[in-house]
């Protein structure tokens, strides 16, 4: 049974400049009439039945180095393309289409040959960092005008978002995606894709599924039970697929349980074709799984399209081998044809170039300063007074990371970086920036750019010496406030470790908050740390040395100003945590098992357990009562906020499968600044047959920005389905008996809120499933795979 949750949140507060910017995002009078799939899916069969063989397979082979068939005009930068058809002397023109990166903006090339015009993108906040806004409608905005650039410069189809887990804070992509949490990570997903579409271009939601380590990504072995993978690693993009049916999804490098997933019939047909009922076309990422020697496994377990290809001969002969229908091809052309079909390629839109990018940049700003999450704020060390001079240490104030690198990378016009950002709002110490600047000129280390990103700068720390020394010492004096800035970066490819300058601080970043810290509280000084980082870091070996600690992530090209907005109050920060910080790594429940092991001796990891089966982050900290330094869900706000009304205004459970539980709760600003808060719903289920954990995110809503001593009331529904756990021994969704309790608050953290209980009578069977699914390869014991149970 597909997922059909209507979560409603009263006024997710946008404001109306944001309006007045998607107005003009969106009036675009090219944009594709929307018809319904039965529509494309009747042209697509009309127009296969017409193709031969060898066009067909040109369909299912995406172009490598060759030029694509029937390629009308080109985009410089895309990743990739669909191949078309042309057999002008039948009337078949089929053009190629056009697919490009990325989760953080469109990537393409900025500058083309012979060719003075530039074709910049906006770099917008990363995944980790929109999801932590808590605000769909937010999203939506940011995907309106992402896909608004997309179409404008010609591209059809974007490989994003990324809706992969959250499962270790090491994993180096986590910045593309949303969350430890498959809830929050399926409807960030499908409010991205729905704003994204809304232009008539097309989404890729990837990777499905199980990609949660960069390391020897190509062949690692995902080993689980499948109520783990339901459950945590597959129920985003189910949500995704049910509330926004994005028009294409990419399958994952890894295999899971010993196979491919791109060559699992189980997964690619059974659940998210059969159970999920997804309506559009399903590709590979780039030269996944045994594409050598078994390509046309992929296409008999229901993948569409094999990226980038090449592939054509290999899928003739399995044809004239026996091993492959020509009905499969068939079908998989279909499911291309039809995603064709809706393309502004194939409705012949004009290729504008002229997207308004300063528009866009104004809402990238108020989107990064919405999502921010403000994790210290001792004595109200924030926000800084307008008039304050302030002294900004940290080489990443100059090197601010905008984005991850990899196909999250984006070619934007500039990036504003954190020293540039707070000049423009504060008195500023010159002689710290230009020491700063000179120090980066003289430091700064190259990388060339990966999978087809360009190359980017790193710097290291630069270390207390004693003429910084004396910096610090006269900068205690003079200014009014210390701004410390840490950067991380990360990108595809390759993992994070657990060491110092990475996951921990380098020695010289310890210095620093040191030295800092020490000059300007003698002088009874404020100290802030900016976080400028690609995921989670240690922070409980230092955080009690400063007064305040804002969590910036990378926010795209507008991060100094988006910081900025923060630190001088002229945005209050509203944004929480979509992931959990543990008090140290060795407290993660997968950090045993992370990156993998290396079973055939060559030092690559190939095999990962995932012996923490569903309890993964908060699922894990709350049920076995495990500290953290801030939990899911977490984050300060220059206000506050009071909870009251918790009350459960209709459940219709008694219903089955159809049922849903209605819930309300007020939320009061009670303090002196006008602010927004998200407020999450957290249920503790009975355990009958299944272990659970404590508690479980089921729905959530940010309010309207809430003057000093207002008021909103806010409203969740949660149906039977998201309430359902999975159970392997049935291959059932199943809602069990028994007393539940409700807890509507700021954070994973329900200590301090009043639940309100409801109660099932009988167990509700939500949905059957394809028996056998996902199994543990033969001879397996459940056992000695999941071996962290309640």
């Amino acid at each position: 049974m597909p997922i059909t949750t209507k979560l409603k949140a009263v006024s997710l507060g946008v404001s109306l400049a944001l309006t007045g910017i998607l107005a003009g995002c969106t009036t675009n009078p090219h944009i594709t009439q929307v018809k319904d799939d039965a529509y494309y899916r009747g042209q697509a069969e009309a127009m296969v039945a017409r193709l031969t063989l060898s066009e067909k397979l040109d369909l299912l082979s995406g172009p490598n180095e060759s030029r694509p068939i029937n390629i009308k005009q080109d985009v410089a930068g895309v990743a990739g393309y669909i191949n078309g058809v042309s057999r002008s002397a039948d009337g078949i023109d089929i053009p190629a289409l056009k697919l490009a990166d990325g989760p953080a903006g469109l990537r393409i090339n900025a500058n083309r040959d012979n060719d003075k015009a530039t074709y910049y993108a906006t770099a917008w906040p990363i995944g980790s960092l929109l999801a932590s806004s808590w605000d769909t409608q937010l999203v939506n905005a940011v995907g309106q005008a992402m896909g608004d650039e997309v179409k404008q410069y010609g591209v059809d189809i974007l490989l994003a978002p990324g809706m992969n887990i959250q499962r270790n804070p090491l994993n180096g992509r986590n910045f593309e995606y949303y969350s430890e949490d498959p809830l929050l990570t399926g409807k960030m997903g499908a409010a991205m894709v729905s704003g994204v579409e809304s232009n008539g271009v097309g989404t890729t939601i990837k990777h499905f599924f199980g990609n949660n380590s960069e390391s020897n990504r190509e062949q690692i072995n995902d080993i689980g039970e499948p109520r783990t993978f339901r459950e945590i690693y597959l129920r985003g993009f189910q949500i995704a697929v049910d509330e926004a049916q994005p028009r294409a999804i990419m399958t994952s490098y890894n295999k899971v349980n010993g196979t491919y997933v791109n060559e699992r019939e189980d997964a690619v047909t059974k659940v998210l074709r059969d159970e999920w009922d997804f309506k559009g076309l399903v590709m590979s990422d780039w030269f996944a799984g045994d594409v050598t020697n078994s390509a046309y496994k992929q296409v008999l377990a229901g993948q569409d399209l094999i990226e980038p290809g090449n592939v054509k001969d290999q899928l003739l002969q399995a044809v004239n081998q026996g091993k492959l229908s020509e009905a499969k091809i068939t079908e998989a052309a279909t499911h291309i044809l039809t995603q064709v079909m809706k393309s502004p390629s194939y409705s012949q839109h004009p290729i504008t170039n002229n997207p308004d990018l300063k528009a866009h940049a104004q809402l990238a700003r108020q989107a990064g300063a919405e999502s921010m999450v403000l994790l210290r704020n001792e004595a109200s060390a924030l926000p800084i007074a307008a008039s304050s001079n302030v002294a900004s240490f940290g080489i990443n104030q100059i090197n601010t990371y905008k984005g991850g690198t990899g196909s999250g990378d984006v070619n934007a016009a500039k990036t504003t970086n954190i020293a540039q950002g707070l000049a423009a709002r504060f008195p500023v110490n010159e002689a710290l920036q230009s020491y700063y600047r000179d120090f980066y000129e003289t430091n700064k280390v190259y990388h060339e750019g990966q999978f087809g990103a360009k190359g980017h700068y790193t710097c290291d720390e630069a270390n207390v010496t004693p003429e910084l020394t004396t910096l610090i010492a006269n900068a205690a004096k003079e200014q009014d406030v210390a701004v410390i800035t840490i950067g991380r970066q990360a990108g595809e490819g390759a993992d994070r470790t657990n060491s110092k300058g990475d996951y921990l601080l380098s020695d010289n970043e310890m210095a620093l908050i040191n030295a800092v810290s020490n000059a300007f509280h003698q002088q009874n000084k404020k100290v802030t740390v900016v976080l400028n980082v690609n995921g989670v870091i240690d922070t409980a070996q230092w955080s009690n040395k400063v007064d305040a600690i804002l969590l910036a992530y990378m926010a795209g090209q507008e991060t100094g100003h988006a910081v900025a907005d923060i630190l001088a109050g002229a945005v209050n920060p509203s944004g929480k945590l979509t992931q959990s910080f543990p008090q140290s790594y060795h407290k993660v429940p997968s950090s045993g098992s992370f990156p993998g092991i290396d079973t055939n001796g060559d030092g690559k990891p190939d095999t990962i357990n995932y012996n923490e089966g569903i309890y993964v982050g908060y699922r894990y900290y709350n049920t076995f009562n495990q500290a953290v330094s801030y939990p899911f869900g977490f984050g300060l706000s220059y206000t506050s906020f009071r909870y009251t009304n918790p009350t459960i205004v209709e459940n219709t459970l008694a219903n089955g499968a159809t049922g849903s539980l209605k819930l309300t709760a007020t939320v009061t600003n009670t303090g002196a600044v006008s602010g927004k808060e998200a407020a999450q719903v957290y249920i503790s289920a009975p355990e009958v047959k299944l272990k659970k954990p404590a508690i479980e995110l089921k729905a959530f809503a940010k309010t309207q920005k809430l003057a000093p001593g207002s008021s909103e009331q806010l409203s969740f529904t949660i149906p039977a389905h998201i309430l359902a756990s999975f159970d392997q021994t049935s291959n059932q969704w199943i809602v069990e008996p028994g007393s539940y309790r409700a807890y509507i608050s700021p954070s994973s953290d329900v200590s301090a809120s009043t639940p309100v209980s409801f109660t099932v009578s009988k167990e509700i069977v939500v949905s059957n499933t394809t028996p056998g699914a996902l199994a543990l390869p033969a001879g397996v014991d459940p056992a000695t795979v999941t071996t962290i149970a309640r």
